[in-house]
């Protein structure tokens, strides 16, 4: 029996019987989702086992599988899946974990949550991606942990990181199902994380995973989730994934490959509207291609002028982690990348007319290399 009749696919996710699409905001970000998502859930929900742990079980070997993993543990976030990462390595008050400070806050939050010290690294010149050198500048004797996160989904430089003999934690949460020298990326750290967030990649709704091949480490991870039914007390935390959030994660996993083509064709098509007016379109054209982020003098006045064209645009990291504790000078790479970086609306749904619209924004914006032509 069907359970949805109406067809969804990426191109009629926007359409509206009283509203025109040209009449609409494009927003930086907008989930995909499809009949077969749809169908997926209901099932689930119908079958009344919402929190069997069946659906979430198939959703981990799935994961595990695809990215080349023995297993992981699905979480309600990607925050509390790095929160149990880092649990797993056994980190605590008194330990220092490395970070990037251009990353987003809930990164840093889940160091916090362990009481350990966060040890904020630069990133790469003109890059976006976690620094080696500022990494190596930063260890310890308390170092216990570095994130890497693939920023935009970009790989970062894993080749020199890997070399240094502290674990290594992979933030794929921009970042699924792109690869690093033929290997998925989430393979290759001593842990990896993954976000199933509304807008990421692929979406839970909310929703994380964390993924190792070491068994202890999978033990640990099973003794910190095990909340209820235990022999003797110990802390674990209630970060449980329900059944149908996995079971849209699971129909979303089937479709990834057609995600990351369809982001490819998109970013193609920014590409050649750029060359068109004789500017440069996105800085690296490594990865799965999660933001479409280009540099300009003046972000905000083009987020503003993109804006005024139904578009929005965005800075695709808010607020660099350094400046939340007042510092300044130390991350010069992170102060340009905030300073110049803006990310352009790109994501499945976004269907040919609205793809149309944004190019013809792009060209007029800019057009003579600024938008202060715009009234």
């Amino acid at each position: 029996m069907k359970i949805f009749r109406q067809s969804h696919r990426f191109s009629s996710l926007r359409k509206s019987s009283t509203i025109r699409s040209d009449q609409m905001i494009i927003p930086h970000s907008r989930p995909t989702i499809s009949k077969r998502d749809m169908d997926s859930v209901a099932r689930n929900l119908l079958s009344g086992q919402i929190a069997s742990r069946k659906e979430v079980g198939l959703f981990e070997k799935e994961m595990s599988s695809f990215i080349g993993v023995r297993m992981g543990v699905a979480a309600n976030s990607g925050t509390n899946a790095l929160h149990l990462a880092l649990k797993a390595l056994g980190i605590k008050s008194g330990d220092e974990v490395v970070l990037p400070t251009y990353v987003c806050a809930s990164v840093l939050s889940a160091v916090n949550y362990t009481g350990a010290t966060p040890v904020l690294a630069d990133i790469e010149p003109g890059g976006y991606n976690i620094s080696p050198e500022s990494v190596e500048e930063k260890l310890s004797k308390k170092t216990k942990a570095i994130i890497v996160p693939h920023m935009f989904g970009i790989p970062a430089n894993l080749d020199r990181l890997l070399k240094i003999d502290v674990p290594l934690i992979e933030d794929c949460a921009q970042a699924i199902g792109a690869e690093y020298k033929g290997k998925k990326l989430g393979s290759l750290g001593d842990l990896s994380i993954f976000s199933f967030y509304a807008t990421k990649v692929l979406t839970t709704g909310h929703g994380g995973m964390a993924l190792a091949n070491s068994p202890q480490l999978l033990d640990r991870f099973a003794d910190l989730t095990k909340y209820d039914e235990r022999e003797g007390y110990a802390v674990s935390y209630n970060y449980e994934m329900a059944d149908f959030a996995a079971a849209l994660g699971r129909s979303q996993l089937r479709q990834l490959d057609s995600f990351i083509r369809r982001r490819n064709e998109i970013a193609k098509i920014y590409d050649d509207a750029f060359e068109r007016i004789g500017m440069d379109g996105r800085t690296n054209r490594d990865g799965i291609c999660f933001r479409y982020v280009v540099e300009v003098d003046n972000p905000d006045k083009y987020i503003e002028a993109m804006k005024k064209c139904g578009v929005n645009c965005a800075k695709p990291v808010f607020r660099p982690l350094h400046k939340y504790f007042g510092k300044c000078g130390e991350f010069p790479n992170a102060e340009r990348a905030m300073s110049r970086a803006i990310s352009v609306p790109i994501y499945p749904s976004l269907n040919d007319e609205e793809i149309s619209r944004i190019c013809k924004s792009i060209n007029r914006v800019w057009a003579n290399g600024s938008p202060n032509h715009m009234r």
